[in-house]
Order: C-alpha cells, then structure tokens, then sequence
C-alpha cells in the first residue's frame, strides 16, 4: 500500500440527493441547506423562531447490530431488553428521516440541540431559542451541563405523570420497577435519560467527528437499591 497515497475525499451531498419523504416530514420551522460546519454535507436551518425546549424526533434509521454498520456518523446505539445494543443506523438517507441531516456542533457557543432518550429512541431537544437562519447543531454535554440537566429531569417528570394517569397504570404498573427510572433509565419500559456518547472525538472539528464513533450511547453503571 502506498502510504503517500491521498486519502479519497467525500462526496458533497446535495439538495438534489435528499429523499422526498425526508423533504415532507420537515416540520415548518425548517428547511434543508448547505452546512455551514461541513461544507460535504447538508444541514438544517431555521427558517422561523424556534423556542428553547422544542422536541424534536424520534430519529429514524434502520435498527442493526454495531457489527453491521458500516458508517458512524449516522448512528445512535440503545440497549433493547429483548435484543441487547442496538445501533439505529441512517446513513443510507432513504431509510431516515430529517433528523439525520442534523450536524455536530464545533463549539458550545454553537450547540443549540442536545440529543434526548425516550422509551428507547432518540429525540433532539433545544437547549436555547434558535432564530431564523442559524443552523440546527447538537452535540453531547452530559447531565454535567444544569440546563441539560433540568431538562432532563422535566422529561422524567412528565414520564411520571404520564404513568400515573389512570390510562397508563394498568399498562405500567407490572413492569415498572420504581428505582430503574432514574438508575438505569435505557432498560425501563419509559426510560428517560441522557444519550451518551461511546467514544469521543479529541476536538470539536467536524472532520474528527466524521471518523468517531461519537454518537453512540454507552451501557450505564447499574447500582439497584434494595
């Protein structure tokens, strides 16, 4: 192998490439543009104000084993009680949905989404007001971060009350262990909790993300009280 050999560049992906489906299913604060963070891919702007604490999702893909993906940068990996790790995997754009053209963020100042688990599948939440024209950015922060950290805590709130609804308590009330929510939050039948990144890249440059597995979700400590 020639070691001198230049590495191949990636091909640019264009406006003209992006599914139909994924172009109906933008929601009307949105459209799809050039990445200002990536000049080879596309991202999402805002086109009206956007409010913090907009959810958005779930993001879509095809649900494989970590061994069968062959692209990192379209991926998140969640643990299934029934099939174990599992990776949701959109780099093939006909299998995913808006949410895949979403980019990393380069810098805190930048990041406007974080990434949000729900009952196993992943939503992007704003951390702040996006105003027309910025681009859509995410990247992980951890429960560190006292914003993510109360939003965090809101969405378990809300899970609790959805569960105790007079609706939901037959449905829950056999499989919901009251210590897994906040301990083990991606086994739970709700789960809600904080998508954790496996490996991380050493920088916030686009490039370094493109070869990292950054956005997959890694198995939590399990500490059950007794």
């Amino acid at each position: 192998m020639n070691q001198n050999a230049a590495e191949p560049v990636a091909a640019a992906e264009t406006l003209a490439e992006v599914p139909e489906h994924v172009l109906r299913g933008l929601p009307e604060e949105v459209r799809l543009f050039p990445s200002a963070v990536d000049k080879t891919r596309i991202g999402v702007w805002a086109t009206k104000p956007i409010l913090k604490g907009k959810k958005f999702g779930p993001f879509v893909g095809d649900k494989k084993k970590r061994s069968q993906v062959k692209n990192n940068v379209y991926m998140w990996e969640v643990y299934y009680p029934n099939l174990g790790w599992m990776c949701i995997d959109a780099t093939d754009p006909e299998k995913g949905n808006w949410l895949r053209y979403v980019n990393w963020a380069c810098s805190g100042e930048e990041q406007n989404l974080f990434p949000l688990e729900i009952n196993r599948a992943i939503y992007y939440k704003t951390l702040k007001p996006i105003a027309p024209g910025e681009e859509l950015l995410v990247w992980y922060n951890g429960e560190d971060n006292p914003e993510i950290a109360a939003a965090i805590e809101e969405e378990r709130a809300s899970a609790r009350s959805k569960r105790s609804s007079p609706k939901s308590r037959k449905a829950t009330v056999s499989a919901w262990h009251p210590d897994v929510l906040r301990q083990l939050p991606r086994t739970s039948p709700d789960s809600v909790g904080m998508s954790r990144p496996q490996l991380q890249p050493s920088s916030r440059d686009p490039s370094s993300k493109s070869r990292c597995f950054a956005c997959s979700l890694t198995a939590p400590e399990v500490t059950w009280s007794q």
